[in-house]
């Protein structure tokens, strides 16, 4: 017998990965719906959409409550112009209509969950965003791995035109390298200090930030910390989180749990991709020699590169040496005919040959009419 209090509840998301160690940029919100549906002890079906389109919102993530997407009712049926706000919408309505992972927690720990919140929208959503589409070398990693899933050039249209977006909004918000990086890593050493508190208070078993119950702040840091450790536009993140093992522990270990979790409370399990831990060991020392250039600055890529004096020697002999083919090529068509040079000198010539014909012609039908006039007299 159907259970009529129980909402049917339907994700649609982007398919993870298939080596199960990388994690795109667009797939944040939709590990952010996943991860909150399982956190807040939710009977739901999974379905991946291979393009956003595919969902019926138009959107991934969105979510499906009882055959009304998203919560329609209450944003006006409008559909979602961004990832980040079908992320939004898909959990305000989860929260809303089918259960609220925050529902039973105090005044205390609901001050402490608004202040990782605040933390992952404000620190680490603002890295990722930084180093997927401001750093050079972030941005390069985002475009390769848009190429396996779009097509040239639309890939490479898609991968510009967001990041030209996320630059201007980072531009306004003041916010260079050093500033995203700073930021991150103090996210990073706060989470870390409480979830060694969390382990000292309630015992190595603990799993969450809050204690021993996962809340809507789990599902928000696992989101940006797991694609911190799982992206490549996110290496040089992952060399500062090395220094706090305690968060890389709490990846895995919230890895592992959500997909404990998956096994029950999605209905198509079998057809879900679970999650894989990270391997921390296989990520670069902030302190090696390798990576001087890596922690000397996290400079935007429209900084220009100073040149030395060698350099612009070089560039200004290619400029003469180009310059001086120009001329020689130029040289020798005309010298070899091969281009003339047409002032309309000849044209007025045959005019004025034309016009003197004409006056010869006059003088003699002249001179004839008078000689004319002589044999007659």
């Amino acid at each position: 017998m159907i259970d009529m209090t129980t909402p049917r509840v339907t994700l649609y998301a982007s398919p993870r990965p298939r080596d199960g160690a990388t994690l795109a940029y667009d797939a944040i919100e939709c590990e952010h719906a996943r991860a909150l549906l399982l956190v807040s002890n939710v009977d739901h079906v999974v379905e991946t959409c291979a393009s956003a389109n595919a969902s019926p919102s138009g959107a991934v993530p969105c979510v499906e409550i009882d055959g009304d997407v998203d919560g329609d009712a209450a944003f006006d049926g409008r559909a979602p112009r961004s990832a980040r706000e079908a992320g939004y919408r898909a959990r305000a309505a989860t929260a809303a209509r089918a259960r609220d992972a925050d529902g039973d927690a105090g005044a205390d720990e609901r001050a402490v969950i608004a202040g990782v919140n605040a933390m992952v929208r404000e620190n680490l959503r603002v890295a990722s965003d930084y180093f997927t589409f401001v750093d050079e070398r972030g941005y390069g990693a985002y475009r390769s791995e848009l190429s396996k899933t779009l097509p040239f050039p639309l890939s490479a249209w898609t991968a510009r035109l967001k990041a030209s977006e996320a630059k201007k909004e980072l531009e306004r918000a003041g916010v260079d390298g050093e500033r995203a990086c700073a930021a991150c890593v103090e996210a990073y050493s706060a989470m870390n200090n409480m979830l060694v508190n969390a382990s000292t208070r309630y015992g190595d078993d603990s799993y969450w930030m809050c204690g021993k119950k996962p809340r809507s702040c789990d599902a928000a840091a696992y989101a940006q910390l797991s694609y911190h450790a799982r992206s490549p536009s996110c290496e040089a993140l992952r060399t500062e989180m090395k220094r706090f093992p305690r968060l890389v522990r709490y990846i895995n270990d919230v890895t592992e749990r959500l997909n404990a979790m998956q096994k029950n409370l999605v209905k198509n399990s079998d057809d879900v991709r679970a999650a894989e831990t990270v391997d921390s060991s296989a990520w670069g020392d902030r302190y090696d020699s390798n990576h001087a250039k890596q922690r000397s600055g996290w400079k935007p890529r429209t900084t220009k590169k100073t040149m030395s004096q060698k350099d612009k020697d070089m560039r200004r002999k290619a400029w003469y040496s180009v310059g001086f083919a120009a001329v020689s090529v130029i040289a020798y068509m005309f010298i070899g005919g091969v281009i003339s040079l047409d002032f309309g000198d000849d044209d007025e010539r045959e005019q004025d040959d034309e016009d003197d014909d004409d006056d010869d012609d006059a003088n003699e039908t002249f001179v004839s009419d008078d000689d004319d006039l002589d044999d007659d007299e």
